[in-house]
């Protein structure tokens, strides 16, 4: 071996193997092709026991948050759009805001003025600004168009219609002039058609004397011929007289409001409540079942008004009907009347003799701590023709609840129900 190739051959390293002579070349080509070779062999056969490198698994990228990380919107809770308002409650919470205490209670009045002078009418509600008035006789002593100008006139200078009520019940009473068509008794014995067509004459007939309250439709379940009652009631069958007060109290006159009468029934008794205070020893359980069936008939047919009877159920109250918040509730609550409640004339408790009921201005204030809606007095003009009975009975009620008796929470909420009723009532 030369020099120069023993010097190439100890720069190989340990893989040099100088005793392979038959691997060693001159040519340098040659030797670089045998070299690669060599260690791509050596490779292979290290294959079984040295591990082959993976690529490694890249990490995932780091992202900055520049911004906070959206959340999820929370449920939140939208209140409801309001109900628009009411535009005639609206008007009545004006009107009891402008109104001092006596004045709201004289809105709770019914009361009478002899004659046809509307300029007499009007010059007591300048003083008294009641609620309305009931005609009599001495009111209606014309034709009806002759009724329909007074009452127009009176009319005239009320923000609200006045009420103007009348008793117009068919035979044997009938108030208007005019009424041909059958009363309650000989109604009941017929079909509901007939009762119908009666009812609608009727209500016509008031309208078109220009009246928008009748105290027409007796819901009274007669106790016999011997009854009081008896001529003015459709039936003493409460199913039967049920059928007709409905057919009744559901006839629409527009302008033209329905009453049922007298509750709890003038039917429990067989005397005349204008002269006593009867009784009745019937049970609330019987009542429900017998003379209560008219008035929840008729309720549901749509009467805007009930009127309460001097009547006495001692098994429910020891005070007559009108004067019974017993009763009132009863109404309210069980039979759910939310109309307006008017006591029947309490100068007829007064006719009764008892010494409790001698004092209408003590009447007045029982008749509104009990719960109705409307006070209702007739005064005879013989004997009180300044009509101070109605100022002594406004002042006891002014006094009733300035002393705390009724609250004027209550005042306000039976003045709501009567200026409700007002407002659809018609004028000529």
């Amino acid at each position: 071996m030369t020099d120069s190739a023993a010097s190439r051959a100890r720069s190989k390293g340990p893989l040099w193997r100088p005793e392979y002579p038959s691997l060693v070349r001159t040519q340098t080509g040659f030797w670089a092709r045998a070299t690669l070779l060599a260690t791509l062999g050596a490779l292979v056969l290290s294959a079984c026991t040295i591990p082959t490198p993976e690529a490694p698994t890249p990490s995932a990228p780091v992202v900055l948050e520049l911004e906070p990380e959206a959340t999820a919107p929370r449920d939140v809770e939208v209140a409801p759009e309001p109900e628009p308002a009411d535009p005639l409650q609206v008007r009545i919470d004006e009107a009891l805001l402008g109104m001092e205490l006596r004045q709201k209670l004289a809105g709770l009045m019914v009361v009478t003025i002899a004659g046809m002078n509307p300029e007499v009418h009007q010059a007591f509600l300048d003083e008294i600004p009641a609620a309305g008035f009931l005609l009599e006789r001495g009111n209606l002593n014309a034709d009806v168009y002759t009724i329909r100008d007074f009452i127009g006139a009176l009319q005239e200078r009320s923000d609200f219609p006045l009420v103007m009520a009348v008793d117009q019940e068919g035979n044997p009473v009938a108030r208007i002039p005019g009424d041909q068509f059958p009363g309650a008794r000989v109604l009941g014995s017929g079909d509901l058609e007939t009762t119908a067509a009666a009812f609608l004459a009727r209500q016509q007939l008031v309208d078109q004397a220009g009246a928008n309250v009748n105290f027409g439709v007796v819901a009274d379940v007669s106790l016999g011929s011997g009854a009081y009652i008896h001529s003015r009631s459709f039936s003493t069958d409460p199913a039967v007289a049920a059928e007709h007060v409905a057919v009744a109290a559901g006839v629409e006159v527009d302008e033209v409001a329905q009453t049922l009468k007298h509750f709890p029934g003038h039917g429990l008794v067989f005397a005349d409540t204008h002269r006593v205070v009867p009784s009745s020893e019937i049970t609330l359980e019987q009542w429900r079942t017998t003379h209560a069936l008219p008035f929840v008939a008729g309720i549901a047919a749509g009467a805007e008004l009930v009127m309460t009877g001097h009547i006495r159920v001692p098994s429910v109250s020891k005070d007559p009907a009108t004067l019974s918040d017993d009763w009132v509730a009863i109404l309210r609550n069980e039979l759910g009347f939310d109309g307006v409640i008017i006591t029947d004339d309490l100068r007829m408790l007064k006719a009764s003799g008892e010494e409790q009921y001698q004092d209408e201005a003590d009447l007045a204030v029982a008749a509104l701590v009990a719960g109705n809606d409307l006070i209702l007095l007739a005064v005879d003009p013989g004997r009180d023709p300044s009509y101070e009975t109605y100022t002594l009975m406004l002042d006891a009620m002014e006094r009733a609840v300035l002393d705390g008796a009724v609250s004027e929470d209550q005042v306000d909420a039976s003045l709501r129900r009567v200026l409700t009723l007002r407002s659809v009532l018609g004028t000529p």
